[in-house]
C-alpha cells in the first residue's frame, strides 16, 4: 500500500493528523459561512427533506417499498438517499479538489494527499447528521428501531478506504484532463437511477441485477437497511468481498496520486 516513497496513506493520515483537523473544521465552517443560522442546515436540510418524504410518498401517494409497511417508506427511502449523498459529497468534490487548492500546490511543504481526507472528514459529519435524523425519524414514523441499529457503522467502514482511493485517482486525473469534472455530474445522477434507492433489487430482471452490483452504493445500501430497518444482519462475506475491492482501489489511488502530483503545479 506504499508507494515508491514508502509512504501510505494512513502514515499520511497519522503524520498530519492535528493539520487536517484544523482543515476539517474550517471546512465545515467554511460551507456555511456567511449564513444566519450556520451550521444548523446541516440538520435542517435532511429533516426537511425526511418529512417531504414522510408526507408526499407516504401519506399522500400511499407509495410502498416491496414488502415493506407502507408506514416504512419514507425512512426506506431516505435511508438510502443518505447513502448516496454521502457518495456524492466525496465523489463530487474529488474532481475540482486541486483547483479547489491550487494556491497549495507550488508549496513543496504543504502535504497534497491529505485533501481527500479532508473531504472525506467532511462527508463523514454530514453523514452522522443524516443518520441521526434517520434514527429520529425512524423511531417518530415507525415507532422503533432494531437492536442490529449500531452495525450501520460496520457496513460504513468499508466505504472509507473506497472512497479515499476513488478520490485520490479522480483528483490527480482530473489535472489533467479538465472533461472529468463536466462527467462526474452525471455519473453521480446515474448512480443515483442504478442503486435501490427508489426500489427494491428484486424488482430488477434477474438478467440486469449485476449490472446493478457494478455502482458502489447498491451493497451499502441494501446492507444498511438490512441492519437499520429490518434487523438484520450484515451479509459478511459480501462485506468482505467488498472491503477487498475498496483496499485495492484505494492503493491504486493513492499511487497515481503519489506518482502524478509533482506535475500538478505544470498544468495549473
Amino acid at each position: 500500500m506504499a508507494t515508491v516513497d514508502g509512504r501510505g496513506p494512513f502514515r499520511d493520515f497519522w503524520d498530519h493528523r492535528t493539520l487536517l483537523l484544523r482543515m476539517v473544521k474550517r471546512d465545515v465552517k467554511g460551507r456555511y459561512q456567511g449564513s444566519i443560522f450556520g451550521s444548523l442546515w446541516s440538520f435542517a436540510t435532511p429533516l426537511l427533506l425526511l418529512g417531504a418524504y414522510w408526507f408526499f410518498l407516504g401519506v399522500v401517494m400511499q407509495a410502498r417499498f416491496g414488502s415493506t409497511p407502507q408506514v416504512a417508506y419514507p425512512v426506506v427511502l431516505f435511508s438510502g438517499l443518505v447513502i448516496h449523498l454521502f457518495f456524492s459529497e466525496v465523489i463530487g468534490r474529488a474532481s475540482g479538489l486541486i483547483f479547489e487548492h491550487a494556491t497549495y500546490v507550488k508549496k513543496v511543504v504543504f502535504p497534497l494527499s491529505v485533501l481527500p481526507w479532508m473531504t472525506l472528514a467532511t462527508a463523514v459529519f454530514h453523514l452522522g447528521v443524516n443518520l441521526s435524523i434517520l434514527l429520529v425519524g425512524q423511531l417518530l414514523i415507525v415507532g422503533s428501531v432494531p437492536p442490529t441499529w449500531p452495525l450501520v457503522f460496520v457496513v460504513l467502514l468499508p466505504t472509507v478506504p473506497l472512497l479515499l482511493g476513488v478520490s485520490w485517482g479522480l483528483s490527480a486525473f482530473a489535472v489533467f484532463l479538465r472533461d472529468i469534472q463536466q462527467m462526474v455530474p452525471l455519473v453521480l445522477t446515474l448512480m443515483m437511477f442504478c442503486s435501490p434507492i427508489f426500489f427494491p433489487v428484486e424488482m430488477v430482471p434477474e438478467g440486469y441485477r449485476p449490472f446493478l452490483y457494478l455502482n458502489p452504493t447498491t451493497v451499502v445500501i441494501q446492507e444498511v437497511r438490512a441492519v437499520a430497518i429490518y434487523g438484520d444482519l450484515p451479509n459478511f462475506q459480501v462485506l468482505g468481498i467488498y472491503s477487498l475491492v475498496a483496499l485495492l482501489v484505494m492503493s491504486c489511488g493513492y499511487w497515481i496520486f503519489s506518482r502524478t502530483r509533482k506535475g500538478f503545479a505544470d498544468v495549473l
